[in-house]
């Protein structure tokens, strides 16, 4: 089975070789795999938007909703442990840069582009993580830049921002009750989120480093008990503790 599965392969790749000049403007494709060999698979008239990589298989969508490709694992309820219908790996042991998974996406019309889509759904009541980033330090130097998000923005014009937090136009009543959260121990959790710093703000070309909308609270304890904010209705600051306004600045 093995050689005849061989010889098949080295078959289609041979005839795909020499009739090539022949299917020009068709789809076809050359096939070859093997260990410590380069696997390589063309489908022709495509542009490889990964610089020559050595499997690239494309699609043309045909139809609304079409999906070019669908990996889908079904657990069954006596199956434990983490499973995952697509899994992928790669070690550096040198100075190459080792990325693990790379996503790209564009568009010319006026359709959005996402890089990628991530949903996590629970219909049990068990927890649901929509994306779950590690950025792990296992070399024992505590000075390694090691970052467990990471988030470039670029491009020829301005970009609207680095990262958005929105409420679902679709089903709102789903939206945060947090919408950024440094958990802690005052949160149920064992350690604290941070041993410097919770948020460091570099320059801002503006000098405006932080904006929030007028009337809002920004509170000064777990409870949110004590607080400060603008009040646009008398122009001044006020500090509060609880209800009672306890200190005002007028501006």
């Amino acid at each position: 089975m093995k050689k005849l599965l061989t010889l098949s392969l080295l078959g289609g790749f041979l005839l795909g070789n020499v009739t090539y000049p022949l299917l020009t403007g068709y789809m076809s494709a050359d096939l070859i795999l093997g260990d410590e060999t380069f696997p390589a698979l063309r489908v022709w008239d495509f542009t490889d938007r990964l610089i020559n990589t050595r499997l690239f298989v494309s699609n043309t969508a045909r139809s609304e909703g079409d999906t070019p490709a669908f990996f889908y694992t079904q657990i069954p309820p006596g199956v434990s442990g983490a499973h995952s219908p697509i899994a992928s790996a790669v070690r550096s042991e040198g100075s190459a840069e080792a990325v693990g998974g790379f996503f790209y996406s564009e568009t010319e019309g006026p359709g959005p582009a996402f890089g990628s889509n991530s949903f996590a759904a629970t219909y049990s009541g068990a927890p649901a993580i929509g994306l779950e980033v590690n950025g792990l330090n296992f070399s024992g130097d505590p000075g390694v830049p090691v970052r467990g998000m990471d988030i470039v923005n670029g491009g020829n014009a301005a970009t609207q921002w680095a990262l958005g937090i929105e409420t679902s136009n679709n089903q709102p009543e789903g939206k945060p009750k947090i919408g950024i959260m440094l958990a802690g121990s005052a949160h149920g959790f064992f350690h604290a989120p941070a041993s410097e710093s919770g948020i460091v703000v570099d320059h801002i070309d503006s000098g405006e480093a932080i904006r929030i909308q007028a009337g809002d609270h920004i509170s000064f304890n777990n409870e949110g008990t004590v607080s400060m904010k603008y009040n646009p209705e008398t122009n001044q600051i006020e500090f509060y503790n609880k209800d009672e306004l306890k200190f005002a600045i007028p501006m």
